[in-house]
């Protein structure tokens, strides 16, 4: 009994120090991620929805910190959220309206707080690791958020997509490309309500 014994227990220790090591790196890549003062990307969205059918959009972020954003969608159809560091601006043109917002949770709090650099690691759970070609796919639980997929390039360690699934069982992955690390200029961050465009104010949600 005994061979079996201390294979089990170098099995146990094995698997642990594997855990320790992929958390240790998956908070190195979170913080070396958050230390930039900005970032600019193209970014590729698929919704993969529970009845089969496939969403994709297409557009650019770019990101300055703290707390400015712009979030643009150019395929299907244009639309942009924009944080100017105090307000969240979602501009529709073909609805001609604005909808403005106070917090993140009208857009996706957690992924939105990781490229703000706000993503707190000691609050953070990893339940589970694939290693996939070229990347390195974590998924965690931040606080009571609902779990996320976060993936970085193994070669510079580059967030390289974003994935989650909603309680209706649709699977949502933002795949991030052609990222630069310089800081975009701050005039990229203001919004002007169009002339004759709708504002409508979103209040939080409770």
């Amino acid at each position: 009994m005994r061979p079996l014994w201390c294979a089990l227990l170098l099995c146990s220790y094995t698997l642990s120090a594997f855990a320790a090591d992929d958390q240790a790196t998956l908070r190195q890549r979170i913080a070396a991620f958050s230390n930039s003062v900005g970032f600019s990307c193209t970014f590729e969205q698929e919704v993969y929805l529970s009845d089969g059918q496939v969403q994709r959009y297409a557009g650019s972020l770019e990101v300055l910190r703290p707390g400015r954003f712009r979030w643009e969608y150019r395929e299907p159809y244009a639309q942009l959220y924009l944080g100017d560091g105090r307000l969240i601006w979602h501009y529709e043109p073909d609805l001609m309206q604005v909808e403005r917002m106070s917090n993140l949770d009208a857009v996706d709090p957690l992924v939105m707080r990781l490229l703000d650099g706000r993503l707190e690691s000691g609050r953070l759970t990893l339940l589970d690791v694939r290693h996939e070609r070229g990347r390195d796919a974590y998924r965690i639980r931040v606080g009571a958020m609902a779990p996320v997929w976060l993936a970085f390039d193994r070669a510079d360690g580059r967030l390289a997509y974003v994935e989650s699934t909603d309680a209706l069982g649709n699977r949502n992955r933002i795949r991030f490309t052609r990222c630069s690390l310089v800081a975009p200029p701050s005039q990229r961050f203001s919004f002007a309500v169009p002339k004759g465009v709708d504002v409508i104010d979103v209040q939080p949600r409770r």
